[in-house]
């Protein structure tokens, strides 16, 4: 246990150089959980590595939550730091050889069994487990080659014995280090795609904060369960503000075109009226808050003349164009009222974005108006509010 926490999840958690051993089954696990148990109940160097991981996510946890507790390594924390451990696995060079596709397969298949938790039931679960893996994107494999008088030697994700490194300036040594990043570079096996997805309906914070990353792209119904507890909303969309609000909002807006055609992965939420109208009224208040506090509100008018069909935000104008045409309610919050300097406000970049729309062609606009019309049915949750 000591080594899967000191030499695994806390340099995870942390940062620094993490040790992938074995693959990790439901047997390790519940050993591991067994342990952790008996270590919290006690003192000495399990207990002391305990502590600081628990140190570390709380310090991750509090930035979302700030009366956050420090989350504990209950079960479900061990069995997504031994999902994530096996997914690292698959690319472990001691994997290779014949049958290496039969061993990945039976790794991958552990690993989604293990991630398999579904998604967080509160925004404490939520946090706590993104507080074990919100440094995910962060992986790099350090490749190294030693060279010397003799030739040359690779070493993939792992550090070069002293006797390859010994006497260095006798036998002329020198070692290039490469670092890859995990997720960007290297990839994860095709075998071990759905043990990841599982690992991100499990702990959705981290995608619903990088609305920009590519692989997997972001969904909507991985998404909503977190984005329903409004303390994680704001966090998030300040977050997707921060990013630039064209940007965001297209990444967003695309999401929402791939969710409501069904082209994700079938998840617990699927594109019901309720959800598909959340998404809309989550995308309008990224828009009044960029009307109220964003720098984008203070883009001269001019601009709006020149051709912007190929920059960011187009895919945004269309989704909001249409929501406005089609229903008041998907793009206006009911505690806002209709006079004022925000209302004018919003309702010129209600003006601008419609200009913006023209550049995307009837088909696009007309695939949102589809959309909205599955929006503007009868819709069961509380609408976001500015306040």
């Amino acid at each position: 246990m000591r080594r899967f926490i000191s030499d695994f999840l806390l340099p995870i958690v942390r940062g620094g150089p993490a040790s992938v051993g074995r693959p990790l089954g439901p047997t390790a696990v519940a050993r591991i959980v067994a342990h952790v148990e008996q270590a919290e109940a006690s003192s000495g160097a399990d207990a002391d590595a305990l502590a600081q991981l628990a140190a570390c996510r709380l310090a991750i946890a509090s930035r979302f939550l700030p009366a956050a507790a420090a989350p504990r390594l209950d079960e479900a924390s061990v069995r997504l730091g031994a999902a994530l451990h096996d997914l690292l696995a698959l690319g472990h060079p001691e994997l290779g050889g014949p049958g290496v596709l039969r061993r990945q397969t039976r790794i991958a298949n552990v690993a989604k069994q293990l991630a398999a938790l579904g998604p967080p039931r509160s925004a404490e679960e939520a946090v706590a487990r993104h507080s074990l893996l919100s440094r995910l994107p962060d992986i790099v494999r350090v490749d190294r080659t030693v060279h010397f008088w003799l030739g040359r030697q690779a070493f993939v994700g792992r550090t070069p014995p002293r006797r390859v490194t010994a006497l260095p300036a006798l036998r002329r040594v020198r070692i290039e280090s490469t670092s890859r990043s995990w997720l960007r570079e290297i990839g994860i096996p095709a075998v071990g795609r759905g043990a990841f997805l599982a690992l991100n309906v499990a702990s959705p914070l981290g995608e619903a904060l990088d609305p920009l990353r590519l692989d997997p792209p972001v969904t909507w119904g991985r998404m909503f369960p977190v984005l329903r507890f409004p303390r994680l909303a704001r966090v998030v969309a300040g977050n997707a503000l921060a990013m630039g609000i064209d940007r965001a909002g297209d990444a967003l807006s695309d999401a929402l075109y791939r969710f409501v055609a069904f082209h994700d992965p079938a998840y617990q939420f699927q594109a019901s009226p309720e959800v598909v109208g959340f998404a809309i009224r989550f995308i309008a208040h990224l828009v009044w808050l960029d009307v109220l506090f964003g720098a984008s509100s203070q883009r001269p008018d001019a601009q709006d003349l020149v051709d912007r069909s190929l920059e960011p935000g187009t895919d945004l104008a269309v989704i909001m164009t249409a929501a406005a045409s089609t229903a008041r309610a998907l793009v206006w919050p009911r505690d806002v009222p209709e006079g004022g300097d925000p209302a004018d406000a919003f309702r010129a970049r209600l003006d601008a974005l419609a200009r913006r729309a023209q550049a995307a062609g009837l088909p696009r606009y007309k695939t949102a108006l589809t959309i909205m019309e599955i929006a503007a049915a009868p819709v069961t949750i509380p609408a976001i509010s500015l306040t």
